[in-house]
């Protein structure tokens, strides 16, 4: 049986609070939120994707508590697209490695950062707002009210954006500082080779 490595249980843990609290800071400021960057370092980070799915998932039922809630299929959709970017961590694996040798990220490390953000964000907008046209009665359902939806849906795409782009760099630049300055967790890098433990 796998040992429990406590570290990657307490990130587990930090990770859950510190974005259900970002969520609840930042809920007057729509879709400029963490979720999905974390959803997209939890799946870089940990070994089961059941785990790192987790993350994002007991963010938004958490903080959603507080928020509250509406139509449970346009909800559905939004909490399957705040999980969706861990379907990226083979990519980021492979882009976004960092070791002992290279504490820091490459261009192309920055640029596969930047295309899986960018592609969480879209997929979350295209989804989501589709959702909305279908289950609600805001916009005729027809190619019209397609269209409308998603043109309304910019101002807040925009926000998505910035918060995806912005909560990204810090989850990902702060873990590759904590590697290059922390000795404990360089030492924990280079002795458990990703996939990690949990």
């Amino acid at each position: 049986m796998q040992r429990l490595n406590w570290n990657r249980i307490a990130l587990f843990v930090a990770l859950v609070a510190v974005g259900v609290l970002t969520r609840l800071c930042f809920r007057d400021l729509p879709n400029f939120a963490p979720v999905a960057a974390m959803a997209l370092f939890a799946g870089y980070f940990f070994a089961s994707r059941a785990v790192a799915l987790c993350v994002p998932l007991l963010v938004m039922t958490i903080s959603d508590t507080v928020i509250g809630g509406y139509d449970t299929r346009v909800m559905a959709l939004v909490y399957g697209s705040l999980m969706l970017p861990v379907a990226w961590r083979s990519i980021l694996r492979r882009w976004f490695r960092l070791d002992n040798e290279r504490l820091a990220p490459t261009a192309l490390a920055a640029g596969g950062l930047l295309a899986c953000g960018l592609a969480s964000s879209v997929m979350f907008f295209l989804i989501t707002n589709f959702g909305v046209w279908t289950f609600s009665e805001m916009y005729s359902h027809d190619a019209v009210g397609l269209a409308r939806c998603y043109t309304q849906a910019l101002p807040f795409f925009r926000n998505t954006l910035i918060g995806d782009a912005f909560f990204a760099v810090m989850l990902f630049g702060g873990y590759a500082t904590a590697l290059r300055w922390l000795p404990a967790a360089r030492h924990s890098s280079a002795t458990e080779s990703l996939p990690a433990e949990i």
